[in-house]
C-alpha cells in the first residue's frame, strides 16, 4: 500500500511538471531574435568598454619606426598579421587627461591622430593613427641640425636609432628660416608633394603651402636674437607651445621610408596623444629571436634637462 501510495505521488508530481512546462508560453520569432540581438549588443558593449577605459593593442604597419618597431611588409592587411602589435593601456590616457597621473615622458612611444596638416592627410579622406616617438613636451626648445636633434639646448644621442647600422638619419635642419630686419620672411620645409619645397630654397611666410603645414612652426619659433644672420637662412629653434608635443618617428632616412611627423606638421596638440605602447606583445619571436619586449624611454633621454639651456649657435644654411 505505502509502494503505491509513492507511485502515484511520483506520477502527480510528474503530471504537474508536465502541465507547466505544456502552459510555459512559446517564444515567437521576434522576440527570440532580440533575446539574441541583446546578448550580441551586451558582449559589444563590453568590449567598447573595454577597449575605451581598460586596454587596447594596436598593429604597426609601415617603416616610420624602424629599427625599433617592425611593421612587417608594409601594406594592409598582410602587415597586420606580420608587424608588429603593441599594447595600450587605455586607463593610463585617461588617468593622465584627468591630471591624475603625470603628462607623457620625453622618449615614450605614444599613438597618436593623424594630424589635419600633415601631408598624407592632403590626399586622402581618412585620418588613421600614427604611432611616434614623443621627443619634446611645452615649454622644451627643439631644433634639428645635420639630422642631429636637440631638446633645450641639448644634443639627444641617437645611438638607440643608430647602432643596428639599419636607419642613419637624413642630415636636414628644422626650422630653417630668413630674417631680414628683424622679421621672419621665409621658411624652408620638407613637406613633401608639393612644389614649394623643392630643393633647398626657402619660400615666403605668407606662402599657402607654408601657412598650411607650417603655421604652426612659425607661430611657435623661438625670439630673434639681435645677431641673427640678415638675409640668409639660418637654422633657429622652436618652443614647443602649451598642451602640444612634438613627436618624430625612429626612421629619419627617407631613402628606407622615412617618417612623416613634426618635422612636417610641426607640433601637436596633447589631446591627439591617444595613447602610450608599453611593450611589443606579438609576435612572441622575430628573426629567430624573442620578440616580446618592454618599450621604455631610451635612456638618451635622461640627460635632456628639464629647462632649456642657451641654444646652439646658430649657422647658416644656404
Amino acid at each position: 500500500m505505502a509502494q503505491s501510495k509513492a507511485a502515484k505521488a511520483k506520477a502527480k508530481a510528474q503530471a504537474e511538471n508536465s502541465s507547466n512546462k505544456s502552459s510555459k508560453p512559446k517564444l515567437t520569432f521576434q522576440q527570440r531574435f532580440w533575446r539574441e540581438v541583446r546578448g550580441y549588443a551586451e558582449a559589444l558593449v563590453i568590449a567598447f568598454l573595454i577597449v575605451t577605459f581598460v586596454f587596447t593593442t594596436v598593429g604597426v604597419v609601415g617603416s616610420s619606426m624602424r629599427p625599433s618597431l617592425d611593421g612587417g611588409s608594409g601594406q594592409l592587411p598582410e602587415a597586420l598579421f606580420t608587424g608588429d602589435r603593441v599594447f595600450i593601456p587605455k586607463y593610463d590616457t585617461w588617468l593622465r587627461r584627468a591630471g591624475i597621473l603625470p603628462e607623457y615622458k620625453r622618449g615614450e612611444i605614444v599613438v597618436v591622430r593623424e594630424p589635419a596638416n600633415a601631408p598624407s592627410a592632403q590626399v586622402r579622406d581618412r585620418r588613421p593613427f600614427f604611432i611616434k616617438r614623443l621627443v619634446a613636451t611645452e615649454g622644451d626648445t627643439v631644433s634639428i641640425r645635420r639630422g642631429q636633434v636637440f631638446v633645450n639646448g641639448e644634443a639627444v644621442n641617437q645611438s638607440f636609432i643608430t647602432e643596428s647600422g639599419e636607419i642613419t638619419p637624413d642630415p636636414v635642419d628644422f626650422p630653417v628660416i630668413k630674417v631680414e630686419n628683424g622679421e621672419v620672411v621665409a621658411f624652408r620645409g620638407l613637406a613633401p608633394r608639393t612644389s614649394s619645397f623643392s630643393g633647398d630654397r626657402t619660400v615666403a611666410v605668407d606662402d599657402p603651402y607654408v601657412q598650411l603645414f607650417y603655421g604652426g612652426v612659425l607661430d611657435a619659433l623661438a625670439p630673434i636674437a639681435e645677431n641673427a644672420p640678415e638675409g640668409e637662412p639660418f637654422v633657429h629653434e622652436i618652443i614647443i607651445p602649451e598642451n602640444h608635443v612634438f613627436v618624430l618617428g625612429d626612421n629619419r632616412e627617407s631613402a628606407k621610408g622615412g617618417s612623416e611627423d613634426s618635422r612636417y606638421f610641426g607640433p601637436i596638440e596633447r589631446i591627439t596623444v591617444a595613447g602610450k605602447a608599453t611593450a611589443v606583445i606579438w609576435p612572441p619571436v622575430r628573426e629567430g629571436g624573442l620578440n616580446w619586449r618592454i618599450l621604455g624611454p631610451p635612456e638618451a633621454f635622461d640627460t635632456v634637462p628639464e629647462t632649456p639651456l642657451a641654444s646652439p649657435e646658430s649657422s647658416a644654411s644656404n
